[in-house]
């Protein structure tokens, strides 16, 4: 690891009342010293008032923080300045912090300091720029349980458990001499099943994090003119796609990110599906079909006014055949027939599909109650999420679905008479599996990806 001192501006560079610079290294305390000036002396764990000056020019009033390692958030010697919040000042403080003798740090260089100097491990790393891009209050509080150690907890057990069984396995193999006792085999056996059981538990609630920190992908689908793009607007509260009375209007896939209550929404509004000349719409036609294989949830819309058709049966069927959710739109109610309304109300009766929103989107009938029901068919609101562990990372369900693959084959090879010694090498796996979760054993490529996606300040 680096020995240079760091520095980066911590807080957004735009016009605001604050920003913060934040100093990490060993020669924190020395350049603040060579740059601040203050009547009062700069002791640990206090905020103290005075100037930032180059070459006796006062640059800002300012009021700067100074953490002694290893109390502070890298386990290194920190000092923050917190001056006002213009751009040009804070660029012009941060200059001269640099020429006094740091370095520009790197994306997310503070917080591998921080995995580095054992004040957090690699999950809590993670949870660190998930809690800074939570997009809804449920996202915040799953990223601070994961950043206040839930996910190392659980994981540290396990892993502890196994490394347990293989010295056990290793003394009882290795040292026969000694009056050691022997490991079971239908002992270790039920060890891998309780493992294995554990896991599978923490996997189950990958499916609800990653709609929680990735959002729900979501297609709108239907004929030419039902109102497609006109819903994808009201949702983005603004004129996102072009609307208009001329069928076929909408030609690509025009994608939108909305946040609803407690989900968020990854909305794509989709070419109205009908047999063409058109190359173009053709095309756009043909994507609209390929998105039904990638989202979570799918909003199929159908005109009131004109019936519904066999080509909407045709596809809702084929949309139900493949298991994704759905939700049915019944647009524009302001100009409906009854006759007409109740035909459609009895086709899908029939075919059952239940869940049917009745909507205009001109007079704003339906919207509402199609965002409680897109919330009811994902947000489990009986789940604490702020205290129960959730698991929202792909890395992590990756290596903990490899943890499981290793015990199966120890197991497999248990049951097949395999020596209790092979069998280790699969215990040994399932931990270094795990072990990489939390960063007991990682790449340093790994660790360099994971920790590219952090902001320079963090």
């Amino acid at each position: 690891m680096s020995t240079q001192t760091i520095a980066a501006i911590g807080t957004a560079l735009s016009n605001s009342g604050i920003s913060i610079i934040r100093i990490s290294g060993e020669q924190s305390l020395h350049i603040i010293q060579k740059i601040f000036v203050s009547k009062a002396k700069l002791e640990p764990n206090k905020i103290i008032y005075g100037k930032i000056v180059d070459d006796e020019k006062v640059l800002d009033h300012v009021l700067v923080s100074y953490f002694k390692a290893p109390h502070s958030y890298t386990g290194e010697d920190i000092c923050e300045i917190n001056c006002h919040g213009g751009n040009e000042i804070t660029k012009e403080i941060l200059e001269l912090v640099l020429v006094s003798g740091a370095r520009l740090a790197e994306a997310g260089e503070f917080s591998k300091r921080a995995f580095l100097n054992g004040k957090m491990d690699l999950s809590q790393a993670e949870a660190v720029i998930h809690l800074i891009n939570a997009k809804t209050r449920t996202e915040s509080r799953v990223a601070l349980n994961q950043l206040e150690g839930n996910i190392s907890k659980k994981i540290r057990e396990l892993r502890e458990d196994l490394i347990e069984l293989l010295a056990h396995i290793e003394v009882s193999v290795d040292y026969p001499e000694y009056d050691y006792e022997e490991v079971e085999n239908s002992y270790v056996i039920h060890l891998i099943d309780e493992k294995v059981n554990k896991i599978n538990s923490i996997l189950s609630t990958y499916d609800q994090g990653r709609i929680i920190q990735n959002g729900i992908n979501v297609a709108i689908l239907g004929m030419p003119n039902v109102g497609k793009s006109s819903l994808l607007n009201k949702l983005a509260n603004y004129d996102k796609a072009i609307v208009t009375d001329i069928p076929g209007t909408t030609r690509d896939i025009i994608e939108e990110r909305v946040s609803i209550g407690d989900v968020v929404l990854n909305i794509a509004d989709t070419a109205g599906i009908r047999d063409t000349e058109d190359v173009i719409e053709r095309i756009g036609v043909e994507k609209s079909l390929q998105k039904m294989e990638e989202v979570d949830l799918i909003i199929y819309m159908i005109n009131v006014e004109e019936g519904i058709q066999k080509e909407d049966l045709e596809l809702l069927s084929k949309i139900k055949n493949k298991g994704i959710k759905l939700i049915v739109v019944l647009n524009k109610m302001d100009k409906m027939e009854k006759s007409i309304f109740y035909t459609i109300l009895e086709e899908l009766k029939a075919n059952e599909f239940e869940s049917v929103i009745e909507m205009s989107i001109q007079n704003e009938l339906g919207i509402e109650e199609l965002k409680n029901e897109i919330q009811k068919l994902f947000y489990q609101s009986d789940f604490d999420y702020e205290h129960e562990l959730i698991i929202t990372n792909t890395r992590h369900k990756d290596l903990l679905k490899k943890a499981i693959e290793s015990l199966t084959i120890a197991k497999n090879e248990l049951l097949q008479g395999q020596p209790i010694d092979i069998v280790g090498i699969y215990l040994k796996n399932a931990g270094n599996f795990l072990g990489e979760i939390i960063g007991a054993n990682v790449s340093q490529d790994v660790m360099d990806k994971i920790f590219e996606k952090f902001c320079v300040g963090k």
